[in-house]
């Protein structure tokens, strides 16, 4: 859906991302650990278990491997021991060289750093003069993988199948005064698996998305649907809870407080229209739902009536195939008992209705207190692994804190991978962790005539970040653009100000989605497509830019039979 609302669409991220981090840290009552939003020092928390790739890994096999710098160690790279490593003995022009026997397609590599150190590789194979050249903008011409950003402890890099004999991986930069150290690089060819379930896509779609809609936005939306790759419509506030255990819904005039109301005329209107435009699509659609006022939740006195308004909302409603909790986040171990405990309950409630209906969560990797029982009762977690900034380089949603963490986290405290979906940003969050959201995919605003006249003054003013700009390319999770506005709580102006910010591109969804694939997790969720690009939008050397077209893509390479 493309309906040209692009100067609220920043504000979109606010309901299910701020409170990641601003909200999530003001509510919770256990001190955070230490680094940005308690991602960085995990100590033993994490297991290994998902670190295994089920192929072989052909790099045991290498022919030969050597390296820039201290060559003599380079074979420790492929020992199969992370506790040996290449070191390099300088930072700047430092690679790994690897010889195959013979010429063999590859389609993965797997990079685990000796540290966190290291920003920016490359892999690239030598031309007919066995010379690897540089372009006008020093990137190498024959890669065929680039990345920006880190390595750290495990990497997972996903690309077209490439025929090779002797690539190169070539590290950009690294931290100052810090070594470039690689423990092990694992080289794979990883055919489609078979996917014991459907993989599972889930999109978020708000409520004013539907406010007078168009036909025309009607049939773009069914056309979406027609691709086949979203699975789960998640509608979000459309409906709330009141501390009394009594249910709210947004009017005509908004989902604001003020603009609830008790009467499901106009939620029932919004809700037949969706039907209406899924028609016989193999798409499911969810209700989303949490407190209208986080500290006045009615929990546990007003459970009873609070878990049988939403066992109605849900079972008794055949247009509703589950229901997504959004509780951002319980204060403490005894609001998550609270929490937990209403979760069971609707479940029971709903299994005893004789209804197939799903219990969806939206979670972030922080401490998270659900027992088993309550984690048995949840078909799905939305993984919100975004907002979770790289005390490095401000990074918000690297493969690491956006997908190898908290996938590792959830895995951990009991959940099954099949019940675990990772959620990607479909924006962009300043590396000064500032409260400012941007959008992936970019808009032209035309001038008086229809015409792009190319001066930043002849563009709205509040759209200036939101319009004219697009993903560099298909590799680029870093973007600098003019931003105009202000933070969350009005803090810091900015006036068509060059900031830099971080977004995942299509090569990252790429990696992310494969690695969700190679581990048997659920699927992904996207907040939300409304920010991505265009269907048909590609950069300078024809690669998609569309995130929602990359998963699937990625999925068809990936699982047998995706998409027949």
């Amino acid at each position: 859906m493309k309906k040209g609302r692009f100067t609220v669409i920043i504000a979109a991220a606010l309901v299910l991302t701020v409170v990641c981090g601003v909200l999530f840290a003001a509510c919770n009552n256990d001190p955070p650990s230490v680094g940005s939003m308690g991602v960085e020092d995990f100590g033993n928390v994490f297991t290994d278990d998902l670190d295994t790739t089920a192929a072989e890994n052909l790099a045991a096999s290498a022919q030969q491997i050597t390296a820039s710098s201290a060559a003599d160690s380079a074979g420790n790279v492929a020992d199969g021991d992370t506790s040996t490593a290449w070191t390099a003995e300088s930072t700047t022009g430092q690679y790994i060289e690897i010889t195959l026997p013979s010429p063999t397609e590859i389609n993965t590599v797997v990079l685990r750093e000796n540290g966190n150190y290291i920003s920016g590789f490359s892999f690239v194979t030598p031309d007919e003069n066995g010379e690897y050249p540089t372009d006008g903008y020093g990137y190498f011409e024959n890669f065929f993988y680039r990345q920006q950003d880190r390595i750290e402890r495990y990497r997972y890099c996903t690309f077209d199948a490439v025929e090779v004999t002797t690539f190169r991986i070539y590290f950009e930069r690294c931290d100052e005064g810090k070594d470039i150290s690689i423990a092990e690089v694992e080289i794979y060819n990883i055919a489609p698996k078979e996917y014991e379930n459907d993989f599972r896509v889930f999109n978020y779609y708000r409520v004013d998305d539907f406010y007078n809609m168009t036909d025309e936005e009607a049939a773009a939306l069914a056309e979406e649907l027609d691709r086949g790759v979203i699975t789960d419509m998640i509608l979000i506030s459309f409906v709330f809870w009141e501390e009394d255990g009594s249910l709210v819904y947004a009017s005509e005039n908004g989902f604001a407080p003020e603009n609830r109301t008790s009467d499901p005329t106009f939620y029932n209107q919004l809700l037949d229209r969706i039907v209406s435009i899924v028609g016989d699509r193999n798409v499911n659609i969810c209700m989303d739902l949490f407190p209208s006022d986080l500290s006045a939740h009615g929990l546990p006195g007003n459970m009873d009536t609070l878990m049988e308004n939403i066992t109605s909302l849900i079972a008794d409603d055949d247009r509703v195939d589950g229901i997504d909790f959004d509780w951002e986040y319980p204060n403490g171990v005894t609001e998550w008992k609270h929490y937990g405990d209403l979760i069971t309950r609707v479940s029971e409630a709903i299994d005893s209705s004789g209804e197939d209906k799903y219990i969806s969560l939206a979670l972030s990797a922080d401490n998270v207190r659900l027992t088993q029982e309550q984690i048995d009762a949840v078909d799905f977690v939305q993984m919100m692994a975004y907002d979770r900034f790289d005390i490095k380089d401000g990074n918000h949603a690297s493969f690491r804190s956006g997908a190898y963490s908290s996938m590792r986290y959830f895995v951990n405290i009991g959940f099954k991978p099949s019940q675990l979906v990772l959620g990607l940003p479909v924006y962009g969050r300043p590396n000064s962790w500032d409260t400012v959201w941007t959008n992936y995919g970019y808009k032209e605003i035309p001038g008086e005539n229809g015409e792009h006249s190319g001066s930043e003054y002849e563009y709205d003013i509040e759209a200036w970040a939101t319009y004219d700009k697009k993903p560099y390319t298909y590799w680029d999770n870093s973007q600098w653009l003019y931003y105009t506005g202000t933070n969350l709580d009005g803090s810091v102006t900015y006036t068509i100000q060059f900031i830099q910010v971080w977004v995942n591109g299509g090569a990252m969804v790429a990696d992310k989605t494969a690695y969700v694939i190679e581990q048997g997790f659920a699927g992904m969720m996207l907040w939300r497509e409304d920010t991505d690009c265009d269907w048909e939008a590609k950069d300078y050397d024809d690669n998609y830019l569309n995130l929602l077209r990359v998963i699937r893509d990625t999925a068809a390479e990936r699982i047998v039979g995706y998409g027949e």
